[in-house]
Protein backbone atom coordinates (compact mmCIF):
# COMPACT_ATOMS: atom_id res chain seq x y z
CA UNK A 1 0.00 0.00 0.00
CA UNK A 2 0.91 3.38 -0.28
CA UNK A 3 0.35 7.02 -1.02
CA UNK A 4 0.98 9.31 -3.67
CA UNK A 5 1.11 13.76 -3.35
CA UNK A 6 0.91 14.42 -7.55
CA UNK A 7 1.43 18.29 -7.88
CA UNK A 8 -0.14 19.14 -11.72
CA UNK A 9 1.95 21.28 -13.65
CA UNK A 10 -0.58 24.28 -14.05
CA UNK A 11 1.73 27.07 -13.95
CA UNK A 12 1.79 29.85 -11.24
CA UNK A 13 -0.84 28.02 -9.44
CA UNK A 14 -1.85 24.73 -7.65
CA UNK A 15 -3.80 21.82 -8.09
CA UNK A 16 -2.63 18.84 -6.11
CA UNK A 17 -3.76 15.30 -5.97
CA UNK A 18 -3.24 12.39 -2.55
CA UNK A 19 -4.47 9.15 -3.72
CA UNK A 20 -4.32 6.13 -1.73
CA UNK A 21 -5.92 2.56 -2.65
CA UNK A 22 -8.99 3.72 -1.08
CA UNK A 23 -9.12 7.58 -1.24
CA UNK A 24 -8.92 10.49 -3.63
CA UNK A 25 -8.26 13.69 -2.06
CA UNK A 26 -7.79 16.95 -4.26
CA UNK A 27 -6.36 20.69 -3.35
CA UNK A 28 -6.86 22.85 -5.08
CA UNK A 29 -8.66 23.55 -8.39
CA UNK A 30 -6.01 25.87 -9.84
CA UNK A 31 -5.91 24.65 -13.66
CA UNK A 32 -9.56 23.25 -13.87
CA UNK A 33 -8.38 22.08 -17.57
CA UNK A 34 -4.64 20.13 -16.59
CA UNK A 35 -6.66 18.46 -13.64
CA UNK A 36 -9.64 17.44 -16.26
CA UNK A 37 -7.21 15.59 -18.14
CA UNK A 38 -6.07 13.93 -15.23
CA UNK A 39 -9.63 12.33 -13.99
CA UNK A 40 -9.80 11.21 -17.34
CA UNK A 41 -6.64 9.70 -17.72
CA UNK A 42 -6.32 8.03 -14.68
CA UNK A 43 -10.58 6.96 -14.80
CA UNK A 44 -11.27 8.57 -11.42
CA UNK A 45 -14.79 7.93 -10.38
CA UNK A 46 -14.49 8.91 -6.76
CA UNK A 47 -13.46 12.12 -5.29
CA UNK A 48 -13.58 11.79 -1.32
CA UNK A 49 -12.67 15.27 -0.34
CA UNK A 50 -11.83 18.96 -2.45
CA UNK A 51 -10.27 21.43 -0.25
CA UNK A 52 -9.85 24.41 -1.72
CA UNK A 53 -7.30 26.82 0.12
CA UNK A 54 -8.38 30.13 -0.61
CA UNK A 55 -10.52 32.06 -2.73
CA UNK A 56 -7.73 33.31 -5.31
CA UNK A 57 -8.11 32.59 -8.91
CA UNK A 58 -4.69 30.30 -8.77
CA UNK A 59 -6.12 28.15 -6.69
CA UNK A 60 -10.01 28.63 -6.88
CA UNK A 61 -12.03 29.25 -10.33
CA UNK A 62 -14.97 30.74 -8.63
CA UNK A 63 -18.30 29.31 -7.32
CA UNK A 64 -19.81 29.49 -10.80
CA UNK A 65 -16.69 28.02 -12.62
CA UNK A 66 -16.62 25.06 -9.75
CA UNK A 67 -20.11 24.65 -10.22
CA UNK A 68 -19.96 24.41 -13.62
CA UNK A 69 -17.15 21.70 -13.40
CA UNK A 70 -19.20 19.57 -10.63
CA UNK A 71 -22.55 19.74 -13.48
CA UNK A 72 -19.66 18.67 -16.05
CA UNK A 73 -18.39 15.77 -14.02
CA UNK A 74 -21.63 14.66 -12.23
CA UNK A 75 -22.55 11.67 -14.33
CA UNK A 76 -19.27 10.06 -14.05
CA UNK A 77 -17.86 10.98 -10.49
CA UNK A 78 -19.29 11.12 -7.19
CA UNK A 79 -17.75 13.66 -4.98
CA UNK A 80 -18.11 13.16 -1.38
CA UNK A 81 -17.62 16.43 0.41
CA UNK A 82 -16.14 20.32 -0.27
CA UNK A 83 -14.23 22.48 1.71
CA UNK A 84 -14.88 25.93 0.63
CA UNK A 85 -12.68 28.95 1.72
CA UNK A 86 -13.87 30.62 4.88
CA UNK A 87 -16.64 33.19 4.38
CA UNK A 88 -16.98 32.49 0.48
CA UNK A 89 -20.54 32.01 0.37
CA UNK A 90 -21.52 35.10 1.74
CA UNK A 91 -19.28 37.29 -0.31
CA UNK A 92 -20.92 35.67 -3.16
CA UNK A 93 -24.23 36.23 -2.24
CA UNK A 94 -23.17 39.97 -1.22
CA UNK A 95 -22.31 40.25 -4.57
CA UNK A 96 -25.10 39.13 -5.88
CA UNK A 97 -27.53 41.33 -3.71
CA UNK A 98 -25.06 44.54 -4.62
CA UNK A 99 -26.26 44.01 -8.17
CA UNK A 100 -28.85 41.36 -8.91
CA UNK A 101 -28.74 42.76 -12.73
CA UNK A 102 -25.49 41.99 -13.39
CA UNK A 103 -25.75 39.19 -16.07
CA UNK A 104 -22.66 37.54 -14.11
CA UNK A 105 -23.92 37.73 -10.90
CA UNK A 106 -27.16 36.32 -12.08
CA UNK A 107 -24.92 33.65 -13.04
CA UNK A 108 -23.36 33.42 -9.94
CA UNK A 109 -26.70 33.11 -8.43
CA UNK A 110 -27.65 30.26 -9.93
CA UNK A 111 -24.43 28.93 -9.31
CA UNK A 112 -25.47 29.37 -5.29
CA UNK A 113 -28.98 28.02 -5.77
CA UNK A 114 -27.43 24.63 -7.25
CA UNK A 115 -24.42 24.81 -3.76
CA UNK A 116 -27.49 25.04 -2.00
CA UNK A 117 -29.65 21.95 -4.02
CA UNK A 118 -26.64 19.57 -3.34
CA UNK A 119 -26.14 20.24 0.23
CA UNK A 120 -29.59 19.89 1.01
CA UNK A 121 -30.17 16.80 -0.89
CA UNK A 122 -26.76 15.76 1.19
CA UNK A 123 -25.61 14.91 -2.58
CA UNK A 124 -21.91 17.22 -1.82
CA UNK A 125 -21.32 18.13 1.42
CA UNK A 126 -19.71 21.85 2.04
CA UNK A 127 -17.59 23.57 4.61
CA UNK A 128 -15.06 25.54 5.68
CA UNK A 129 -12.00 23.92 7.15
CA UNK A 130 -9.78 25.27 10.29
CA UNK A 131 -7.59 24.03 12.66
CA UNK A 132 -9.10 21.90 15.28
CA UNK A 133 -11.97 21.30 13.14
CA UNK A 134 -12.87 18.03 10.76
CA UNK A 135 -10.29 16.11 9.97
CA UNK A 136 -10.53 13.42 7.07
CA UNK A 137 -9.69 9.80 8.13
CA UNK A 138 -9.64 6.83 5.57
CA UNK A 139 -7.03 3.73 6.52
CA UNK A 140 -3.37 4.72 6.78
CA UNK A 141 -4.31 8.19 5.62
CA UNK A 142 -5.09 11.04 7.62
CA UNK A 143 -5.42 14.99 6.66
CA UNK A 144 -5.73 18.06 8.93
CA UNK A 145 -5.69 21.67 8.66
CA UNK A 146 -2.77 23.45 10.91
CA UNK A 147 -3.91 26.37 9.56
CA UNK A 148 -5.91 29.02 10.19
CA UNK A 149 -7.77 28.38 13.99
CA UNK A 150 -10.88 30.01 13.73
CA UNK A 151 -10.46 33.25 15.94
CA UNK A 152 -7.82 33.77 13.44
CA UNK A 153 -10.03 33.69 10.36
CA UNK A 154 -12.72 35.98 12.24
CA UNK A 155 -10.34 38.53 14.01
CA UNK A 156 -8.46 38.55 9.96
CA UNK A 157 -11.63 39.55 8.24
CA UNK A 158 -12.49 41.91 10.82
CA UNK A 159 -9.01 43.66 11.34
CA UNK A 160 -7.72 43.38 7.99
CA UNK A 161 -10.01 43.26 5.31
CA UNK A 162 -8.92 39.99 4.36
CA UNK A 163 -5.64 39.36 2.92
CA UNK A 164 -6.57 36.00 1.91
CA UNK A 165 -2.93 34.65 1.70
CA UNK A 166 -2.83 35.00 5.14
CA UNK A 167 -5.62 32.71 5.87
CA UNK A 168 -5.12 29.93 3.78
CA UNK A 169 -5.65 26.62 4.60
CA UNK A 170 -2.16 24.68 5.44
CA UNK A 171 -2.86 20.77 5.50
CA UNK A 172 -0.60 17.92 6.89
CA UNK A 173 -1.47 14.51 5.28
CA UNK A 174 0.06 11.82 7.05
CA UNK A 175 0.35 8.50 5.79
CA UNK A 176 1.75 6.11 8.44
CA UNK A 177 5.63 7.51 8.96
CA UNK A 178 5.27 9.40 6.10
CA UNK A 179 4.58 13.27 6.58
CA UNK A 180 3.69 16.69 4.05
CA UNK A 181 3.17 19.50 4.97
CA UNK A 182 1.01 22.10 1.94
CA UNK A 183 1.73 25.95 2.64
CA UNK A 184 -0.98 26.70 0.49
CA UNK A 185 -0.24 30.88 -0.17
CA UNK A 186 0.54 31.44 3.35
CA UNK A 187 2.46 34.96 4.40
CA UNK A 188 2.48 37.71 6.63
CA UNK A 189 0.35 37.54 9.36
CA UNK A 190 -0.56 33.40 8.95
CA UNK A 191 2.76 32.95 8.87
CA UNK A 192 3.38 34.12 12.37
CA UNK A 193 0.04 32.85 13.45
CA UNK A 194 1.29 28.71 11.99
CA UNK A 195 5.05 29.12 13.21
CA UNK A 196 4.02 30.28 16.83
CA UNK A 197 1.65 27.32 16.80
CA UNK A 198 4.22 24.56 15.30
CA UNK A 199 6.68 26.21 18.05
CA UNK A 200 3.92 24.88 20.73
CA UNK A 201 3.22 21.52 18.62
CA UNK A 202 6.82 20.23 17.32
CA UNK A 203 4.89 16.66 16.79
CA UNK A 204 2.75 18.83 13.77
CA UNK A 205 5.40 20.19 12.12
CA UNK A 206 7.26 17.46 10.98
CA UNK A 207 7.33 16.34 7.40
CA UNK A 208 9.19 14.54 4.51
CA UNK A 209 7.96 17.43 1.93
CA UNK A 210 6.70 20.85 1.81
CA UNK A 211 4.57 22.33 -0.61
CA UNK A 212 6.34 25.98 -1.10
CA UNK A 213 4.09 28.77 -0.52
CA UNK A 214 2.57 31.34 -3.36
CA UNK A 215 4.64 29.71 -5.95
CA UNK A 216 8.38 30.97 -4.93
CA UNK A 217 7.38 33.86 -3.50
CA UNK A 218 9.43 36.03 -0.45
CA UNK A 219 7.35 36.84 2.24
CA UNK A 220 7.71 40.27 4.21
CA UNK A 221 8.79 38.34 7.02
CA UNK A 222 10.95 36.34 5.50
CA UNK A 223 13.29 35.49 8.34
CA UNK A 224 10.24 34.18 10.24
CA UNK A 225 9.52 31.95 6.98
CA UNK A 226 13.17 30.71 7.37
CA UNK A 227 12.31 29.92 10.74
CA UNK A 228 9.04 27.80 9.95
CA UNK A 229 11.34 26.07 6.92
CA UNK A 230 13.83 24.83 9.56
CA UNK A 231 11.28 23.52 12.04
CA UNK A 232 9.31 21.81 9.20
CA UNK A 233 12.77 20.26 8.42
CA UNK A 234 11.56 17.97 5.62
CA UNK A 235 13.40 16.02 2.93
CA UNK A 236 11.85 17.51 -0.25
CA UNK A 237 10.47 21.01 -1.37
CA UNK A 238 8.06 21.15 -4.17
CA UNK A 239 7.44 24.53 -5.75
CA UNK A 240 4.71 24.85 -8.57
CA UNK A 241 5.67 27.62 -10.61
CA UNK A 242 4.62 29.17 -13.73
CA UNK A 243 7.53 30.21 -16.56
CA UNK A 244 5.66 33.08 -17.54
CA UNK A 245 4.77 34.69 -14.71
CA UNK A 246 4.98 38.38 -14.18
CA UNK A 247 5.88 38.35 -10.39
CA UNK A 248 9.67 37.51 -10.28
CA UNK A 249 9.15 34.45 -9.41
CA UNK A 250 11.05 32.35 -7.61
CA UNK A 251 12.17 35.22 -6.32
CA UNK A 252 16.30 35.14 -5.59
CA UNK A 253 15.66 35.25 -1.43
CA UNK A 254 13.55 32.35 -1.68
CA UNK A 255 16.13 30.05 -3.50
CA UNK A 256 18.32 31.39 -1.38
CA UNK A 257 16.69 29.93 2.24
CA UNK A 258 16.30 26.86 0.21
CA UNK A 259 20.35 26.70 -1.04
CA UNK A 260 21.44 27.28 2.55
CA UNK A 261 18.69 24.51 3.87
CA UNK A 262 20.19 22.14 1.04
CA UNK A 263 23.40 22.36 2.96
CA UNK A 264 21.71 20.15 5.73
CA UNK A 265 19.18 17.51 3.84
CA UNK A 266 16.66 19.26 1.64
CA UNK A 267 16.27 19.08 -1.95
CA UNK A 268 14.13 21.08 -4.46
CA UNK A 269 12.20 20.50 -7.53
CA UNK A 270 10.21 23.88 -9.17
CA UNK A 271 7.26 21.88 -11.63
CA UNK A 272 8.44 24.43 -14.33
CA UNK A 273 11.31 26.40 -15.30
CA UNK A 274 11.64 29.65 -14.33
CA UNK A 275 13.76 32.59 -15.16
CA UNK A 276 16.16 32.72 -11.70
CA UNK A 277 17.64 29.63 -13.42
CA UNK A 278 17.72 30.67 -17.13
CA UNK A 279 19.56 34.28 -16.57
CA UNK A 280 21.58 36.34 -14.66
CA UNK A 281 21.39 38.95 -11.98
CA UNK A 282 22.23 41.33 -14.42
CA UNK A 283 19.95 39.71 -17.15
CA UNK A 284 16.77 39.38 -14.46
CA UNK A 285 17.28 43.64 -13.27
CA UNK A 286 16.75 44.61 -17.13
CA UNK A 287 13.26 42.19 -17.36
CA UNK A 288 12.13 43.68 -14.23
CA UNK A 289 9.23 41.07 -13.33
CA UNK A 290 8.56 39.37 -16.66
CA UNK A 291 9.12 36.33 -16.72
CA UNK A 292 10.10 33.31 -19.66
CA UNK A 293 8.16 34.46 -22.98
CA UNK A 294 6.73 31.04 -23.07
CA UNK A 295 5.89 27.99 -20.63
CA UNK A 296 8.55 24.95 -20.19
CA UNK A 297 8.32 22.22 -17.91
CA UNK A 298 11.65 21.39 -15.16
CA UNK A 299 10.00 18.65 -13.64
CA UNK A 300 6.69 18.95 -14.94
CA UNK A 301 3.73 16.92 -12.96
CA UNK A 302 6.14 15.28 -9.71
CA UNK A 303 4.63 12.86 -8.23
CA UNK A 304 6.17 11.80 -4.29
CA UNK A 305 5.19 8.19 -3.48
CA UNK A 306 5.30 7.17 -0.11
CA UNK A 307 4.97 3.93 2.39
CA UNK A 308 3.17 3.78 5.68
CA UNK A 309 7.24 3.62 7.28
CA UNK A 310 7.60 7.02 5.68
CA UNK A 311 10.00 5.87 2.85
CA UNK A 312 8.98 7.77 -0.45
CA UNK A 313 10.79 8.28 -3.70
CA UNK A 314 10.24 11.16 -6.70
CA UNK A 315 8.59 10.47 -9.65
CA UNK A 316 9.01 13.51 -12.84
CA UNK A 317 7.22 13.98 -15.80
CA UNK A 318 10.26 15.13 -17.65
CA UNK A 319 11.79 11.62 -18.37
CA UNK A 320 15.31 12.88 -17.34
CA UNK A 321 15.38 15.64 -15.06
CA UNK A 322 18.93 15.64 -13.92
CA UNK A 323 19.73 16.38 -17.80
CA UNK A 324 17.32 19.42 -17.66
CA UNK A 325 18.61 20.96 -14.71
CA UNK A 326 22.19 20.60 -16.10
CA UNK A 327 20.43 22.55 -19.30
CA UNK A 328 20.08 25.54 -17.41
CA UNK A 329 22.56 28.07 -17.06
CA UNK A 330 21.95 28.84 -13.37
CA UNK A 331 19.82 26.21 -12.26
CA UNK A 332 19.40 26.76 -8.14
CA UNK A 333 18.55 23.04 -7.33
CA UNK A 334 21.88 22.57 -8.75
CA UNK A 335 24.08 25.31 -6.63
CA UNK A 336 24.54 27.69 -9.98
CA UNK A 337 21.93 30.56 -9.45
CA UNK A 338 23.39 33.91 -9.73
CA UNK A 339 21.51 35.68 -6.59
Amino acid sequence: MTCQLTFLPVGNADSIIIQTDSSIVIVDLGNLNVLEEWLEKHEISKIDRIYITHAHGDHFPSLIRLVDFINTWNSRITIEKIHLPYNVMKIAHEKVLADKDNPKNQRLNTALIRIQEWSNSSTIKFCPIVRDGEEYSEGSLKIKALHPSQPHVENHLAMSGGKLNEISTVLRIIYGGFSAILLADIEGAGITELLNFLTLNPLDAAANVIKIPHHGAYPLNGKEFEHLLALIDAEIAILSVGSKNSYGHVMPDLFKALIYLQKNKLKFVCTEVTRTCCHSKIERSNMGKLGLSKPEKCAGETTITADVLGKWQLKTETENHARKIKSLSYAACDGRADI
